[in-house]
């Protein structure tokens, strides 16, 4: 079971955010930011990897540049797990979601159900 942060929307929309290493972030990181609807990180992440990768290549003459390519996308991937679940709920405030409980569940799924159904019973 694990911790997640539930972020509830005015128009009623409730998100589950995992507590703590994000592996989704980190396999998939400026993909993943795009998916989050984190564009302005993921477009310039991908960018930022485009320019480095050809800075290097014309750099290196196409020799050798490999391993600092692999070094540096390892601290990149590294980076992202640390913190993409903090970049999405900082992400999520300011598209206008505010912080409405912390529950342990499987999965997000199971976190905003059980969210709904304690905010249910409240009622």
């Amino acid at each position: 079971m694990k911790q997640y942060k539930i972020f509830k929307h005015p128009s009623g929309n409730s998100e589950a955010v995992k507590q703590g290493w994000s592996w989704p972030a980190f396999f998939f990181s400026f993909i993943w930011a795009m998916v989050k609807k984190q564009w302005a990180l993921g477009v310039s992440v991908f960018i930022g990897i485009l320019v480095f990768g050809f800075i290097v290549g014309a750099a290196s003459g196409g020799d050798g540049g490999d391993a600092l390519i692999n070094v540096v996308s390892i601290i990149i991937n590294i980076v992202f797990g640390m913190n993409g679940n903090s970049w999405r709920e900082k992400n999520l405030i300011s598209r206008g979601y505010e912080q409405a409980d912390t529950v342990t569940a499987a999965n997000p799924e199971g976190a905003v159900a059980l969210y709904l159904k304690a905010a249910s019973v409240e009622r």
